[in-house]
């Protein structure tokens, strides 16, 4: 049997807490894991070392009580969706150059180019919105990409849960 982690982060009072038994290596307990700016926080608290299950998880939210008041604030979505991934070409962040191709009658493909913005909505959707460079020319359809971009991160409030992708959270 393998290990089973039960994420529990669906309320305030589990934030950054999960339940961890595994029969096959003996193992009951809570566990503490918050992110913060990239560093990882993990701490373990079993059941056997603190008495039982609820003393483990009056530990564990102790501990991550104490760890929350030092740390700094999470991401807020506007900085998780402003930071460059590895992928990215154009420099900023959710704008993006692509071609659509399109074939003829006569056989012929020709490409039509746009820089294209998108930017969360929530439930894991997105938004988006293209400009087209034949029309507009280069400079103007990123410039516009950017513009849109940068007037729906505008909208974005709260922070950045991973458990929550997404949503807007609340601070605390």
């Amino acid at each position: 049997m393998q290990t089973r982690r039960k994420n529990n982060n669906t309320s305030k009072t589990m934030y950054g807490i999960s339940r961890m038994d595994s029969e096959r290596f003996y193992t009951h307990g809570w566990r503490v894991k918050l992110v913060r700016r990239g560093v990882v926080y993990v701490k373990n608290f079993p059941d056997k070392r603190w008495g039982g299950n609820r003393k483990a998880l009056v530990q564990a939210k102790a501990y991550r009580d104490a760890l929350l008041s030092e740390l700094p604030e999470p991401l807020t979505r506007r900085e998780f969706c402003t930071a460059l991934r590895s992928n990215n070409r154009s420099g900023i962040s959710g704008v993006y150059r692509y071609a659509k191709k399109y074939t003829l009658t006569n056989g012929k493909v020709i490409e039509s180019w746009y820089w294209e913005a998108t930017w969360p909505i929530g439930n894991g959707q997105q938004g988006h919105q293209s400009f087209s460079v034949n029309e507009l020319g280069e400079r103007k359809a990123k410039a516009l990409a950017i513009a849109a971009r940068e007037e729906a991160l505008d909208d974005l409030d709260g922070y950045y849960w991973a458990s929550q992708r997404g949503a807007p959270s609340q601070s605390g």
